[in-house]
This record gives structure tokens, C-alpha cells and sequence, in this order.
């Protein structure tokens, strides 16, 4: 099956959730309304374009796995608006503050500090050869993203990309295979510009040749000197290196993300992200899975340096 996976990266982003009262949260992965907003910015739909964004939401599937969850940043955040007076409307903004009752709203926002994000999309089956009336597909897709229409941003407008989503056309047999590709193939694919690569055709050359193309910015972004990853120091694997936590977010049947049968600590929860009016604001409810799994980071020398270098409990306590 056919996947477009991207990175998403940029110093801070959020993810909406449910939201009560004056408390502005986050999630931990990218929501589908968010992703599906990205999409929409990079072909250029507008909010007012509501078939558009439904035909859209319609076709796609949206898949991601968390590199790095980031740190939470919480903003206090003052906005001054106009009080309702009935027959009185006002045009922009400099009208609004002029008005003769100005009322204040205050709110508590939260944001994640260097999250790293891959996420995988599909067309899903029904939405082929299917009667929509915005069709669209993973070149199409593909192409929007590199050069997008809209500024891009993950989440809200003050969350600017800080690197190119790289996104690549690639061909895998379940989803943990799309998601599991490597960030640095996926530059390295980019910089060729080829439109599908297959997973399982990956030789040992075209690795080592990625690597030499994006070592210093993988060695900045993925190494958890630098993102707060989640590492488990005491966890060694046969191969002497440290295990990393990685979290699996899905839609879908839960057999799509494994080869084989799945684990059982695949947690399925409902979300609340599923967009049915980007003008009125409302989202609609979607079944979802996780799954959180560890796996090695391919760095042996920094592994066995940073083990050395790292103080036991009792010295530290």
C-alpha cells in the first residue's frame, strides 16, 4: 500500500484537544484536524470551502508516531474584545478597540517545546474511483506540501514550521513500516526528489548515503541530547544501545499498523478532532488507537559514552 510520510517539526506546536473553561490544552500527537488543516493550507482551501474540507476529510487516513513529545509550554493569554450591543457590528480590529466597552478574556494555552512527529497518510478505499467532488490524490498531496499555498504552521498560526515537511511516496505493507522509516532516508529520499520508494528495496549503500547527507541535522534533531525524548538508560538490547520510547497513533482497524498479530497493550480511546464546520468550529467524535513501544537508537558510540558518563542513583541522591 501506498503511504505519504512526512516529519512535522517547528520550536513549539499544539494540539488541540477538548477544551473547558479558561484551560487551553494539548495533546501529545498531531490531531486529525490539525493534520488535515496542513493539508488544506498546502492545497490552498479555504474555511469558507466547506465541501472541499469535507471531501477531503473524507478520503484520507492519518497515521503518526511520536518521536518526541516535547516539553509543555503554557502561555497566559489576554485578549480584549468588544461587549455584545445589539445592531452594532464591527469590521476589523481597530474598531473593536475603540469601542466604548472593551471586556477582557483570559485563557490558558498550552504548547510542546521541540516535538518531533512522522505521520503517514492513505487514501482510504471506499474514497477511490469514488463520486466526490474534490478528488484528491497522494501525488497531488505531495506536491501541495512542498509548495504550499498557505503558510503551514502545526496547530496554530504562532507555530511556524522550522524545517520542510520532506514528504515521500512511499510503499510499505503495514503502517508500523511506513511510520518506522528512518529521517534521515526520508531527507535523503527528498533530496532526490523521487515520487515512491519501496521500504523493503532499502539497500545498506543508500542508508550510509543518507546519513552522510543529513548527519549534522539528525544528530541536532533526533538525538536526545538535544529533544527531551524519553529514554530508558537501564534498558539495554542485545546490541549494547539504549531503547528510546516511541508512541503509535492510528485510525482505522488496529491489525493496519502490524505485520503480524498485534500486541496487547494497544490502548483505543475516542477523540474528539474529526472537523465538521472549520467556520462554526466543531468537531465531530472518532475511534482511535495507541501504542507505545520501545526501540533501539542506532548510536552505539554515543550509547555506550553517555552510559559511562551517566552518575547512578545513589550518587546523584
Amino acid at each position: 500500500m501506498d503511504y505519504l510520510v512526512m516529519r512535522l517539526y517547528a520550536p513549539i506546536s499544539s494540539w488541540g484537544t477538548l477544551a473547558v473553561g479558561e484551560d487551553r490544552p494539548t495533546v501529545n500527537y498531531p490531531t486529525r484536524s490539525a493534520v488535515l488543516g496542513l493539508l488544506g493550507a498546502a492545497l490552498g482551501i479555504k474555511r469558507s470551502e466547506a465541501q472541499k474540507l469535507r471531501d477531503l476529510a473524507s478520503s484520507i487516513g492519518i497515521a503518526s508516531k511520536t518521536y518526541s513529545e516535547g516539553t509543555i509550554l503554557r502561555d497566559y493569554h489576554t485578549i480584549q474584545t468588544p461587549t455584545t450591543s445589539k445592531g452594532v457590528n464591527f469590521f476589523t480590529r481597530k474598531q473593536e478597540l475603540q469601542s466604548a466597552k472593551v471586556e477582557t478574556i483570559l485563557s490558558s494555552r498550552d504548547y510542546r517545546e521541540d516535538g518531533l512527529w512522522v505521520v503517514a497518510i492513505w487514501l482510504k478505499p471506499d474514497a477511490k474511483g469514488s463520486k466526490l467532488e474534490h478528488n484528491v490524490d497522494l501525488q497531488q498531496l505531495q506536491q501541495a506540501l512542498k509548495y504550499p499555498k498557505f503558510t503551514l504552521y502545526l496547530g496554530r498560526k504562532s507555530c511556524p514550521l522550522s524545517m520542510p515537511l520532506s514528504p515521500q511516496i512511499i510503499t510499505a505493507s503495514h503502517l508500523k513500516m511506513a511510520l518506522d522509516i528512518g529521517i534521515d532516508e526520508l531527507l535523503a529520499e527528498s533530496s532526490k526528489d523521487k515520487s515512491v520508494k519501496n521500504v523493503n528495496e532499502l539497500s545498506d549503500r543508500s542508508n550510509r548515503v543518507a546519513q552522510w547527507q543529513t548527519n549534522e541535522l539528525i544528530d541536532t534533531m533526533v538525538s536526545d541530547r538535544y529533544l527531551p525524548t524519553t529514554i530508558e538508560y537501564t534498558a539495554i538490547n542485545e546490541q549494547d544501545t539504549r531503547l528510546r520510547q516511541v508512541i503509535y497513533h492510528w485510525e482505522g482497524e488496529i491489525e493496519s499498523m502490524f505485520e503480524s498479530a498485534s500486541p496487547v497493550n494497544v490502548f483505543t480511546h475516542n477523540h474528539w478532532d474529526d472537523p465538521t464546520d472549520r467556520k462554526q468550529w466543531q468537531f465531530t467524535q472518532r475511534i482511535g488507537h495507541q501504542w507505545t513501544a520501545y526501540e533501539p537508537i542506532d548510536n552505539t558510540k554515543e550509547a555506550k559514552e553517555t552510559m559511562s558518563n551517566t552518575p547512578d542513583k545513589e550518587a546523584v541522591l
